[in-house]
């Protein structure tokens, strides 16, 4: 049996020499300069998409905090505008008018037009008859249907003020009317 030992481990000793006597590899695929440069290069590259990122979101938040944005910039915005006063004339005697479906309306309104034209203030007070004529006519051609929002917040007022608007600077020469206040609205059955 230590024969057979020994011849086996000649033929190990002579698969060993064999494996000695071919060339062997220097070693990995690259080398090691190459992989420390790449590594370095990734290393970079990785730290640049950071930055990028950062800098993304830091924007991001500065266009929040920026005044234009901001609603309390919003506010002051508004407070600084300055609104031209209003200077108004009444018109006395309440609208009381039927509409097409048989229910009566009544009005009283107030027209406001810029406080430094006085040629249009004269104009308003002797046209006053037209701009009621204007006003009933216009209420007449009115279904109660039409003033269903107002009772629910909606803004059949504002439209109506529009038209009453349109209407009246239609015949205006010196200047127009800016706004129309409603003192009174009553909805009758």
């Amino acid at each position: 049996m230590s024969d057979d030992q020994n011849i086996r481990d000649d033929d190990l000793d002579i698969d060993e020499s064999s494996e000695e006597s071919k060339p062997q590899k220097k070693g990995a695929f690259l080398s090691p300069l190459i992989i420390r440069i790449l590594i370095i290069l990734a290393a970079v590259l990785s730290m640049f998409f950071v930055a990028v990122i950062v800098f993304i979101i830091g924007s991001q938040i500065i266009k929040i905090r920026s005044p234009e944005i901001r609603p309390d910039a919003w506010d002051e915005q508004i407070l600084k505008t300055k609104r031209e006063q209003l200077e108004y004339m009444d018109l006395q005697d309440p609208f009381r008018q039927q509409l097409l479906d048989g229910k009566m309306i009544q009005l009283k309104i107030t027209l406001g037009y810029k406080s430094k034209n006085k040629a249009l203030q004269q104009e308003l007070s002797q046209i006053k008859p037209e701009v009621r004529d204007l006003i009933i006519k216009h209420l007449s051609h009115l279904s109660s249907d039409y003033f269903v929002d107002v009772e629910s917040g909606g803004s059949s007022l504002e439209k109506l003020e529009e038209d009453f608007l349109k209407q009246i600077n239609r015949i205006l020469n010196n200047g127009k009317v800016e706004r129309i206040l409603f003192q009174e609205y009553t909805l009758m059955q």
